[in-house]
């Protein structure tokens, strides 16, 4: 069955496990299969290869083809992904080789087995990036006269306060340092990178609100020899501190009272291209979790420890070295490479001072993903940290991940040259309308601001090492060039970030409102420090705060248009290879990706809907072009959204439309109940709305935007706000000269500016489980379980996608949970063939993104596994492995034919009862597991103690059976026993005692007398191995098996002392016969055993007055002790005791058992007044006997 995880408490704070499952399901849906061209199987090719060329080579592989491109140097530390082109289309996004000469990425289109070039692009653009020095196609800009002219006609905005401007708190700065190797990474196996960074510390009194800054990829060594294991760094290297980059951000917080760490992440930059799913995301989310664990154990006077633990060497042996805060403090201004300044902080000074239920965060470049992964990393945890403020600076969006919960302010510099289709733009769009919280969101967009500069480390002149302008320097004509006017110094960038960096924090963590019209969209922004800077901000408001009359992004009776307007829903933009979505594409495959930050496709989401909102295009008069058009756009409001009396402005979202070549216009009226109508013109309100970005016919700029119109209810004088029925959007003229034109809209609303009530808490995460299938010889397909790690009250979606496979990548599928539901799995295509590879498997990605109502998980990427099952061949020449592929060199065990995907899962999350033949064995015997419920042909692992066993494939009724011969010399006590399934993940367990076995006997001491009422002394003796332990002494009638015996009444127990044990019944025993059995119970170490039956016979006591009894000889009889018996085993019916003889008492012996022993007289002599003892012992005979 399914199991709820257990929830993490804040006391330990760790990400949930991946073997965390989710509670019982009936069935698991199966949704349709992903969609997927048909592919032919084909003949083996000669060494797997099917096309090659000067750098490249395609080869088969497990699930599809592999394409992988030699390059001649590695590639630039940049945000962006590499991706492969074949024969000009883009086959999917590379994987880097582990020495960074190789980019490989894999497919299951057979069109490239006739593929004549292979290339080398960049997911965000279509030309090389300035490190690589490449030629961009550009054009000198034309000059909008008229947009000029819109913009002189409006008032200039009003500055705000400088953020920045530095408070009244002193400020330390001190440098902390555990080593380079000092945490496990997430996502990014077996690798460890540095807890290192630096502390601005403000002296403001007591817990102070917490912001965490983190870099993004850049280099992370400099000059010298290059460790061949990527990090650390050589030891004749520098290190590129990129955390010392935002020193400004950080003393201005701590100025106004806030304690800032900006964190080192070079380890994360080192591998994540090469070894991490995600492209890094989770590791660097969970490195500032890692971070703020750190400060809440400071925080609390508690210990901070830390293990830098060095890569094995030769020998596979590591180095440990511990430190403790105090130490790392010390250590990083004494290590060798860039010492910090010594600043007299220690780890007790740092206690109550850290307020970690207001943290704030901001990820710069990959950093950015970073951020918003530490947000929903942190939500699901059992009790989450503080995080309310998130700021994703120049950010990558590869996994498309909705963030709810925290104040969203996404910085798009619009000369990005790294990150050049400002993908980041997601995080606002997709995120906006998924959870229903009450957060405002921001799209700042920094005109004339390039990737780089917002870090001083990666700006040329101001650190000596890795610096660059990523806008490419051969272009000397566009907006974005450095000779143009509109492009921003260094110092100028830095600046704008600085500013509105620490806005951003004072106001959504801080509750400083008057840095609220930065952010909210209400007015074109500025400040007293940035006044040169264009920044645009598109806003949208809190839920609460909000009442939104239409996204624009599906169909509806209350949107019609008039006159000679047209509209249509839209979403996407057309690629090479991209699957139409369910609307029509907003833009066309010759605009490009790179313009098109609302749609363009992301790496772990490459055909999932983008944005989707109303195109509304209309036609001018055949006869007078320049005439306005009788376009109209009409918005019914539904009654009971017409009151907004409450509301303080009308927003929308718009984009000049892709066929206006260089700006459009159109005029928006309110209308109320009575018909009457307030106006106003686009271009009256913000003409660099309804005009064409800046930037000429370069293929990255003259982008399109949504941008925000604003009006003040304040000012819809003639309208009553209490009854609004309609909006229009008329067609009008502008910078085109003409009546045709068209816009994208988005988003109408009445809302009133404020920052909103952000709250940390828990929400329910999805996560993709990880499978393996076989290969098989042509198309196929497999089952992946998309799971829950709790059931949701609200209805939960996300978008499913394979990556690795150019065919399957473009597959695409909605999952959707309804309340209560946990599992369901997607059907998503394999392609096999009858060639062997060099080897044993191949992985392929699978991602859950975008999701609704539910936050991405620490396993929402996952692999599909799948296994070579036609044999290993030696590499090709020139053939180089993809880091996807597993097992090099080595086959794999074979993981069976698929069953039930959310059932398999189940089964790996919740141990099921493996089946042993024996709850203990005894050294030197063997023990036979069976396992069962298995796939057909699955290799199962058996495990006993610390011993392996090679695998049992599983029969067509999915049981394994192993035997397990237990060693001589094994250790003594519980010993887990389990089995795991190569496929399924299917889990067994039980528990199994190796016990040294035991023998116990029985007697009389032979001081004891015989007579009731006098003390009896019971003797009994335990040998083996391991003795120490208790004796159970029990008295039953004359019984018919030991278990009767057992069950009669306790005498009394004793410990074993040097193997005996002995009990004195100080009252003795009445007189008459009396059964009795001693019984070392088992312990940890030993098996439990029984004595033989003894039967004492118990004389009388003497009358008073009476003569002396008459001693009799007491022979010992032949009796043989034994074990605990087995089961099915019996003992042997105690035989007849006593008789009489002349009026005198008498008593006889004898084991009553045939071929054991004979009738023996135990009296010798007469018989008088005194006692006659006899003694019988009876064997314990196999009821096979």
């Amino acid at each position: 069955m399914f199991v709820v995880p257990c929830r993490t408490r804040r006391t330990v704070r760790t990400r949930l496990s991946s073997r965390a499952r989710p509670i019982v399901v009936a069935t698991a849906i199966v949704l349709p299969a992903l969609v997927l061209s048909p592919t032919p199987a084909f003949a083996a090719p000669q060494n797997g290869i099917v096309a090659s060329g000067d750098e490249w080579s395609i080869t088969t592989a497990p699930g599809g083809y592999l394409v992988t491109y030699e390059l001649d140097e590695a590639l630039p530390i940049v945000s962006d992904a590499p991706t492969l082109v074949v024969d000009g289309k883009t086959v999917g996004l590379a994987i880097e080789s582990a020495d960074g000469l190789s980019l490989s990425a894999l497919t299951t289109d057979p069109a490239v087995r006739s593929a004549r070039t292979v290339e080398k692009g960049w997911a965000s653009s279509d030309g090389d990036k300035a490190a690589e020095g490449g030629l961009t196609e550009v054009t000198d800009e034309e000059v909008n006269d008229a947009l000029e002219s819109q913009l002189r006609r409006l008032a200039a905005p009003e500055a705000t306060e400088d953020p920045s401007d530095l408070g009244s708190y002193a400020v330390t700065e001190a440098e902390y340092d555990f080593g380079d190797r000092s945490v496990a990474l997430a996502g990014i196996s077996g690798i460890r990178g540095e807890m290192t960074g630096k502390m601005y510390l403000t002296d403001a009194p007591g817990e102070r609100p917490t912001v965490i800054l983190l870099h993004g990829r850049h280099g992370s060594c400099a000059t010298g020899t290059a460790n061949p294991l990527r990090w650390p760094c050589g030891p004749d290297q520098v290190n590129v501190r990129s955390y010392q980059g935002y020193e400004g951000t950080g003393r201005a917080l701590a100025s106004h009272g806030y304690n800032v760490l900006s964190i080192a992440a070079n380890a994360v930059n080192s591998n994540d291209n090469q070894l991490a799913l995600d492209y890094g995301a989770q590791a660097r989310g969970q490195l500032i979790l890692d971070t703020l664990g750190m400060l809440e154990k400071a925080n609390d006077g508690k210990p901070v420890v830390f293990d830098d633990i060095s890569w094995p060497n030769a020998e596979g042996s590591s180095t440990k070295t511990t430190r403790t805060l105090d130490q790392a403090l010390t250590y990083a201004t004494a290590r060798t490479d860039a010492p910090a300044t010594a600043a007299g902080v220690t780890a007790a000074s740092l206690a109550g001072r850290f307020d970690l239920d207001r943290v704030g965060v901001m990820g710069h470049s990959r950093g950015g993903e970073g951020a918003t992964s530490a947000a929903t990393l942190n939500q699901g945890l059992e009790d989450p940290y503080g995080i309310i403020s998130v700021l994703p600076l120049a950010p990558v969006d590869f996994g498309r991940m909705t963030v709810p919960d925290v104040s969203l302010g996404v910085f798009l510099p619009y000369c990005d040259g790294d990150v050049s289709n400002q993908q980041g733009q997601h995080m606002i769009d997709d995120s906006r309308h998924a959870f229903g919280d009450d957060v405002m969101r921001s799209a700042v967009w920094v005109m004339g601001a390039n990737h780089n500069f917002f870090n001083t480390v990666w700006t040329p002149g101001l650190y000596p090492y890795s610096t660059s302008d990523d806008w490419n320097r051969n272009d000397t004509t566009s907006s974005c060039s450095t000779r143009d006017a509109s492009r921003l110094t260094p110092a100028q960038q830095y600046q704008v970030g600085v500013s509105y960096m620490t806005g951003f924090f004072r106001l959504t963590m801080g509750g400083e409102t008057q840095f609220q019209t930065l952010f909210d969209g209400s007015t074109k922004p500025t400040t007293t420090a940035t006044t040169f800077a264009d920044v645009r901000v598109m806003a949208s408001q809190p839920t609460t705060a909000t009442t939104l009359v239409t996204d624009f992004a599906e169909r509806s009776t209350l949107v019609r248009t008039a006159g000679s307007a047209s509209a249509q829903v839209c979403a996407n933009a057309e690629t090479a290879t991209s699957i139409a979505p369910t609307v029509p594409y907003c833009t066309t495959r010759e605009i490009g990706t790179a313009r098109v930050p609302h749609w363009t496709p992301v790496r772990f989401g490459l055909n999932v809907p983008a944005t989707p909102v109303t195109r509304v295009t209309w036609t001018g008069s055949a006869t007078d072009p320049a005439a306005a058009s009788t376009g109209e756009l009409r918005v019914s409001v539904p009654a009971a959204q017409r009151d907004v009396s409450s509301r303080s402005q009308l927003t929308v979202k718009t984009a000049p439309d892709r066929t206006v070549p260089t700006g459009t216009d159109f005029t928006i009226s309110v209308i109320d109940g009575a018909g009457n109508t307030f106006s106003r013109a686009a271009s009256a309100i913000d003409p660099l709305a309804i005009n064409r970005m800046p930037g000429g016919t370069n293929t990255t700029l003259n982008k399109f935007v949504l941008q925000q119109l604003t009006i003040p209810t304040a000012e819809m004088t003639g309208i009553d706000l209490t009854d609004v029925r309609e909006i229009r959007f008329t067609a009008g003229v502008g910078a085109d000269g003409t009546g045709a034109g068209g816009v994208y809209l988005s988003d109408l609303a009445f809302d009133t500016p404020t920052p909103g009530n952000a709250v940390a808490q828990q929400r329910t995460t999805v996560n993709v489980a990880s499978t393996s299938v076989e290969e098989g010889n042509g198309p196929s397909t497999a089952d992946v379980a998309v799971y829950l790690d709790a059931p949701a009250e609200t209805s939960v979606s996300g978008w499913v996608s394979v990556v690795g496979a150019s065919t399957v990548a473009s597959a695409v599928q909605k999952v959707s949970f309804a309340p209560g539901e946990i599992c369901q799995a997607i059907t998503v295509p394999v392609n096999g063939d009858t060639s062997p590879y060099p080897a044993g498997a191949m992985g392929i990605t699978v991602s859950v993104t975008n999701t609704t109502n539910a936050v991405m998980g620490s396993d929402a990427f996952g692999r599909l596994v799948v296994r070579e099952d036609d044999g290993l061949r030696p590499l090709a020449d020139r053939e180089t492995l993809p880091v996807g592929a597993i097992s090099a060199g080595a086959e794999v065990p074979t993981v069976g034919v698929q069953g039930d995907a959310c059932a398999e899962l189940a089964a790996a999350g919740e141990p099921g009862e493996l089946t042993a033949s024996s709850t203990e064995v005894a050294p030197g015997d063997s023990l036979t597991l069976t396992a069962t419920g298995y796939r057909s042909g699955e290799s199962v692992e058996f495990g006993f103690g610390d011993l392996a066993l090679d695998p049992i494939v599983a029969n067509a009724d999915g049981v394994a059976v192993a035997t397990i011969e237990v060693d001589e010399e094994s250790e003594l006590g519980p010993q887990d026993a389990f089995a795991v399934g190569a496929g399924s993940g299917r889990v067994q367990e039980t528990s199994v005692a190796v016990l040294a076995p035991t023998e116990t006997t029985l007697a009389v001491d032979a001081g004891s007398e015989l007579v009731a009422g006098a003390p009896l002394t019971l003797v009994a003796t335990v040998t083996g191995a391991e003795t120490e332990g208790v004796v159970t002494f029990t008295e039953g009638a004359a019984p018919t098996a030991r278990a009767d015996v057992a069950a009669g009444t306790v005498l009394g127990t004793a410990e074993v002392v040097d193997g005996v044990a002995t009990l004195t019944i100080e009252g003795g025993l009445p007189e008459g016969d009396h059964a009795i059995v001693a019984t070392f119970g088992r312990t940890d170490v030993a098996s439990a055993s029984s004595s033989a039956a003894l039967v004492v016979t118990i004389a009388a006591a003497p009358v008073d007055g009476g003569g002396e009894p008459t001693p009799t000889p007491t022979p010992t009889p032949t009796s043989t002790p034994t074990s605990t018996p087995t089961p099915g085993s019996t003992t042997t019916p105690l035989p007849a005791g006593t008789g009489t003889t002349g009026g005198q008492t008498g008593a006889l012996a004898a084991t009553g058992v045939a071929g054991i022993g004979s009738l023996a007289l135990l009296a010798a002599g007469a018989l008088g007044v005194g006692l006659v003892l006899a003694i019988r012992r009876r064997r314990a005979v196999d009821s096979e006997s």
